[in-house]
């Protein structure tokens, strides 16, 4: 694939290490592998020779395949299952008989591709681990960092930017227990027969598939799913769930990173070109790619979801298609993970920017804070209609805040200078940020 194996852009939508994990030459060997497994347990209950099962483990790799051969059979008989094992078997000889007994093609596919998922997983499961340890220590190192909340993309009220990380981080955990559950649904061996039934092997079927997912270390489904392809889709709508956290990272690290805000700076490795024209450029590469391959595996959840609507027992119209879609959903939220650790392994957190973002409006954002403590005296909708017009007129002329509310006699009445200069200090107003970045975070380190 251009995109995903080029030279040109390869990681910028993959890592080497998924690629290793989707590799042609790999999925064949463990096409072997998964019928040398297949073999065994079918020796193991007298189905087959037990001398045909270790000639067929032996020689369960591409040392004895040839995938030239292979590639000209299944421009011949285009069905990459037979050919791959037709052309074993003419390498092995007599032995080579047993090979895919008893099963059928997707028996054999579903149950390989379901290894590299196990593979994929593992090393999103590395990333995951890696990003959720750097959230928890970003949030618990800035627990009590103040900064300006956000709502509907204006100014708000104080926040603490480690409280803004620990949303990241419980949003993650969430993402992470999906991912486990959707794995559990996953990761179970295909082998029922050409119609579900297990027919070919009679009442010993059952038994030939306990010892087969064994051997795999893959649990066995109650049901053929050779149709139902929502074991793949609930695996690819915990990858968006996922994602989309990313993603709200890296919009942030975007928006926080603009030289008019200040907050947040993606790290610029050295030697990064930033621009063709304008050499002072230090774009933020990473955040925006995440963004863009969470688009990506969004739209391959939609496709697979459109996959699972299969016809009759089998469905090789609608099962192909995962060929493209679970390989390259694995490679993007990787690619996507590996963005926003790097992202958070050198994030700069400037809490000079954030403070001074924060005083931008004076005592304004705590407008909040204010209204309270008048209400205990005056009511707090009596207290919310004379702080807005306070508000109001603040931003409309020169006056501080604090200035228009001591000339209110309802606010004096209450409240004595001092006490009204303490209220209006914005990281007094963090609330119980601190306290729930806590909870926040040891709740993660249990997970």
């Amino acid at each position: 694939m251009f995109h995903t194996n080029g030279r040109l852009f390869k990681n910028a939508f993959g890592t080497p290490e998924m690629r290793e994990v989707f590799n042609e030459a790999k999925y064949v060997e463990q096409f072997m592998v998964v019928e040398a497994a297949l073999a065994r347990a079918q020796a193991d209950l007298e189905i087959i020779p037990e001398e045909a099962a270790e000639m067929i483990t032996e020689t369960a790799s591409l040392e004895y395949l040839d995938l030239e051969k292979v590639e000209q059979k299944i421009d011949k008989i285009d069905l990459f299952t037979v050919a791959i094992i037709e052309t074993w078997k003419e390498a092995i000889g007599d032995g080579g008989e047993y090979i895919h007994y008893g099963a059928t093609s997707q028996d054999i596919a579903d149950t390989t591709m379901v290894l590299l998922v196990r593979d994929g997983i593992e090393l999103l499961r590395e990333e995951l681990a890696t990003i959720k340890g750097q959230l928890e220590e970003l949030a618990s190192e800035h627990a009590e960092t103040p900064m300006i909340g956000r709502t509907h993309h204006v100014h708000a009220l104080p926040i603490t930017f480690g409280l803004k990380a620990a949303d990241w981080l419980d949003e993650l955990t969430r993402g992470i227990k999906r991912l486990e559950a959707a794995a559990e649904q996953a990761l179970v061996i295909e082998f029922f027969g050409a119609v579900g039934s297990l027919a070919s092997l009679g009442e010993d079927g059952l038994d030939v598939q306990e010892r087969f997912a064994e051997k795999l270390d893959l649990a066995v489904p109650n049901t053929a799913w050779f149709a139902s392809r929502d074991r793949f889709l609930g695996l690819l709508n915990a990858f968006i769930t996922i994602g989309g956290t990313a993603s709200r990272i890296a919009r942030q690290v975007l928006l926080l990173n603009r030289e008019e805000i200040g907050e947040l700076s993606e790290p610029i490795p050295e030697g990064i070109v930033g621009s063709s024209t304008m050499p002072h450029k230090r774009n933020p590469v990473m955040s925006e790619r995440t963004v863009g391959l969470v688009a990506l595996l969004r739209g391959h959840a939609n496709v697979m979801g459109s996959l699972l609507e299969n016809y009759d027992e089998r469905d090789a119209g609608l099962w192909y298609a995962e060929y493209a879609i679970i390989p390259e959903a694995f490679l993007y939220l990787h690619r996507t993970l590996r963005n926003i650790r790097e992202t958070l392994d050198g994030l700069g957190v400037h809490a000079d920017a954030m403070r001074g973002n924060m005083d931008i409006h004076g005592g304004l954002v705590t407008s909040e804070a204010v209204m309270m403590a008048l209400a205990e005296s005056i009511g707090r909708i009596t207290a919310h209609e004379l702080v807005h017009e306070a508000a109001m007129e603040a931003y409309e002329s020169d006056r501080p805040f604090e200035e228009i509310l001591l000339d209110d006699d309802r606010v004096t009445e209450t409240l004595s200078a001092e006490e009204l200069l303490e209220i209006t200090d914005p990281t007094r107003y963090t609330g119980v940020s601190n306290q729930i970045v806590k909870r926040t975070v040891e709740g993660s380190r249990d997970l």
